[in-house]
């Protein structure tokens, strides 16, 4: 990797996190107005429409029916199931103690893809989940 694509890297991951920080903002404003299947169904339909869009733009709108209905099937355990339980901690607790939980969502994709893929954690990986999940609890404690 040469520097300058490492910087761009580096500025890249930097504004995804600066702009993912605001998240929990939007999810307690989205809260006051929907229950959190209702903020869950809003944002995926909006997403699903600005992929189409980008995808008709880019001439890639044609998918095989079958990997639709994977897509589908898997959009159901995340992010859907995720953000059900993320956006009703949002809905009960301030959003301060919930931004820490949503920062777990790879964590939680790791889980799933462990039975669905067929593959076993390595010790450095178990290691480093329950070193994240420590690290949430301790940010968490009051």
């Amino acid at each position: 990797m040469t520097a300058k694509s490492e910087r761009h890297a580096v500025l890249l991951a930097s504004l995804a996190v600066a702009l993912w920080s605001t998240v929990a903002t939007g999810f307690k404003l989205g809260l006051r107005t929907l229950d959190p299947v209702q903020l869950l169904f809003a944002g995926a339909l909006v997403s699903t429409l600005f992929f189409w869009v980008v995808a008709g733009w880019m001439g890639r709108l044609r998918l095989p029916v079958k990997a639709v209905g994977q897509a589908a099937v898997f959009g159901l355990l995340n992010p859907f199931a995720y953000y059900v339980v993320l956006f009703a901690a949002y809905d009960r607790l301030p959003a301060q103690v919930a931004q820490p939980l949503n920062y777990t969502w790879s964590i939680a994709m790791a889980l799933l893809a462990w039975p669905i893929l067929g593959q076993r954690p390595t010790r450095p990986v178990l290691l480093g989940i329950v070193l994240s999940y420590g690290g949430v609890l301790i940010v968490l404690r009051p």
